[in-house]
């Protein structure tokens, strides 16, 4: 009597066919993960900037912290964060402006960046090509404060005087 060892060739066919079905299933659940992962890094910029502008706020409202108006311009005000005597933070209303959030993001993938649209907005996200971050559809729009008054005296109940954060996703 011939002993076998091995395969036979139906078992090996029904084993890829059974492999096929398990690709085909799975591959839609892997290209979701990529759409998934890049819209929570956009909505964690979101709130790394809602939280930036948070202690920059409270801190410009404490004694310890060195602050000065700008000339001509009582909606904004400048803060020296760090103590060195020089006012590096912008805020306009108490908020930062877009230009401050944008140079205090930092990214840990090289593909993220941002953009300015006029001079209250800034785009952060993921650039697709040569097109535009908000050409994308996935980005965090952060839209700066348009108070008109000096900001301890902003009415900060009002939309108009509060930040703008609005996170799209389409795109990712």
């Amino acid at each position: 009597m011939r002993r076998t060892t091995g395969f036979t060739l139906i078992e090996l066919v029904i084993t890829l066919i059974i492999l096929a079905i398990i690709a085909v299933l799975a591959i839609p659940k892997f290209i979701s993960l990529r759409h998934e992962a890049r819209s929570e890094v956009i909505n964690q910029l979101a709130v790394a900037a809602k939280a930036a502008n948070d202690q920059v706020y409270m801190k410009s409202k404490l004694a310890s912290y060195s602050t000065q108006s700008v000339n001509n311009r009582p909606d904004l005000i400048d803060v020296d964060l760090d103590g060195d005597g020089v006012f590096e933070t912008r805020l306009k209303c108490g908020f930062l402006d877009n230009t401050d959030v944008a140079g205090r993001m930092t990214y840990s993938d090289e593909t993220l960046g941002f953009e300015y649209e006029g001079v209250d907005k800034t785009y952060f996200g993921y650039q697709s090509g040569s097109s535009s971050i908000k050409d994308s559809q996935c980005y965090f729009k952060y839209t700066q404060s348009w108070g008109t008054t000096n900001p301890s005296n902003c009415h900060n109940d009002q939309t108009a005087s509060q930040p703008g954060y609005e996170v799209v996703t389409d795109g990712c």
